[in-house]
């Protein structure tokens, strides 16, 4: 009595390693893209946190802060940096004889978020006006 084999032939074992590369050459730019829009959130809320300490100056000296340290916030805004340490807090420009500012969250170059081109960097002034790289970012 003659057995018959079971099992994949080597023409069978090529297409599913074929199928399998062309849905990963689609899933992972998208997988990519995907965790950059999320990433952007830890800009966005170092800048609300900045934004808040920043009020909270205001009410209690009459000006805005020139300086981050000199605000009450987390020891990694404080440094410069945001909490996750996807961005940089930069540019905290205080004008107006301390009544108004603009600060600014930069991505680092050295972390995971360096490769988003189209939302680089993220603004907010003492009015609450948010502005971006791209339009679309906020």
């Amino acid at each position: 009595m003659k057995t018959k084999q079971q099992g994949l032939t080597l023409v069978e074992l090529m297409v599913v390693v074929a199928v399998l590369s062309i849905i990963a050459s689609v899933a992972y730019p998208l997988y990519t893209t995907q965790m950059q829009k999320i990433r952007r959130a830890d800009a966005k809320t170092a800048l609300a946190a900045v934004a808040l300490a920043q009020e909270r100056y205001y009410t209690a000296n009459g000006g805005y802060a020139a300086t981050l340290s000199s605000l009450q916030l987390s020891t990694e805004l404080s440094g410069g940096r945001s909490e996750k340490g996807y961005y940089n807090i930069t540019r905290l420009t205080v004008t107006n004889s301390g009544q108004s500012y603009t600060v600014q969250a930069r991505k680092r170059s050295a972390a995971a978020q360096a490769d988003d081109t189209t939302c680089s960097w993220f603004q907010i002034d003492h009015t609450g006006d948010r502005t971006a790289r791209n339009s679309s970012c906020w």
